[in-house]
């Protein structure tokens, strides 16, 4: 027992990270991932364009859906200017079943297959369970559990025949954590890592996991736009510089808190800081299957130096509840739900009292 704790003990402890650093430089995956089909939703947002544009530096065909709000023009501009083989735009409720099928005919009537699916949409409600409309609690987990398992469902038995293809789910840590007054994001985030675990089981029994493989990921803390940081660095890799707003949390969305609560939320995101091209090129290293011999299926901190991680492969390996979901029980209880032994007859066939 002793050898196998040490065994799955971590060699070192891998870097943390807030922006792009050698391994997963732009330059060293340009190309890499040429004339692949990506979807990536939730285009608009900070996250998603970091995204479309480190995919666009490794010359994949870009569809990049949004809801309400239209990505900026410019993001087309860019993404051809780094390298996207192609770039177009499409409205996809990701909520609803009947937007997700037209977004997976859309693709592939245009190009006859598709690569990479990346989850990117997020819906993130801030106020009491108890207080919340039930329609808008519905609505978060539409947007950040239904909407994925949709694209999945319906683009895995196209994965399955093609023998090849990547879904990256942007999670969250707050799936991972209990965060009060965002019972729906927590909620959702956490179906959504277990979604991609469950999935790639099945692929990885049917032999297709290292074909067909996925990940779910936390994209660091980043708000709706970019520091000046990230934008310094990334300008320097790919020679642009562009600026969108900031979001934070509405004063009205923190009024309607607790006044207990209320400044634990003001200023929550001021620790945000990261670069949104973290995420982006973490994704297209594992989109090209870097990662994939012991990071498939797994959740996984972009905020982790992704090199210092693989570096640490067979401790992975040995020890399933690594990056994923799971808990602890006293007494050492299997997450299995079987004790070391097994079961008792005393245990479970005593009669009720007064029987």
């Amino acid at each position: 027992m002793a050898q196998q704790d040490t065994q799955l003990q971590a060699q070192f402890i891998p870097r943390f990270r807030t922006d792009i650093y050698p391994f997963i430089a732009p330059s060293k995956f340009r190309e890499s991932l040429r004339n692949k089909v990506t979807i990536i939703t939730g285009a608009a947002g900070a996250i998603g364009q970091g995204l479309a544009e480190s995919f666009a530096v490794a010359g994949a065909k870009l569809v990049l859906t949004y809801n309400r709000t239209p990505p900026p023009p410019q993001l087309k501009e860019r993404c051809l200017k780094f390298g996207a083989s192609e770039v177009i735009f499409v409205r996809c409720n990701v909520a609803e079943l009947e937007g997700c099928e037209a977004l997976v005919k859309q693709t592939l009537d245009l190009h006859g297959r598709a690569d990479i699916l990346i989850n990117n949409a997020g819906a993130n409600g801030l106020g009491p369970l108890h207080a919340q409309a039930p329609e808008d609690f519905i609505k978060e987990i539409a947007v950040n559990f239904h909407g994925p398992y949709y694209l999945m469902r319906l683009l895995l038995p196209h994965f399955r025949e093609q023998r090849s293809g990547c879904v990256l789910n942007i999670a969250s840590r707050a799936g991972t954590v209990a965060i009060p007054y965002s019972t729906g994001y927590c909620s959702s985030k956490a179906a959504l890592i277990n979604l991609t675990a469950c999935a790639q089981k099945e692929l990885d029994i049917d032999g297709m996991g290292n074909e067909v493989h996925m990940y779910s990921l936390h994209p660091g803390g980043i708000k709706s736009a970019m520091t000046l940081k990230s934008i310094s660095t990334f300008s320097k890799h790919l020679g642009d510089v562009w600026l969108t707003r900031y979001v934070e949390y509405s004063a009205e969305s923190v009024s309607n808190l607790p006044p207990q609560a209320q400044s634990k939320f003001v200023n929550a995101l001021d620790i945000y800081d990261d670069s949104p091209y973290l995420n982006g090129m973490v994704c297209v290293a594992l989109a090209t299957g870097l990662g994939k011999e012991v990071l498939r299926g797994r959740y996984f901190d972009v905020g982790q130096d992704l090199e210092d991680v693989l570096a640490q492969g067979e401790v992975l390996k040995g020890n399933p509840d690594l990056y994923g979901l799971h808990t602890s029980f006293l007494g050492g209880l299997k997450n299995g739900g079987v004790p070391e032994g097994g079961y008792r007859r005393e245990e479970w066939g005593m009669e009720f009292p007064g029987f």
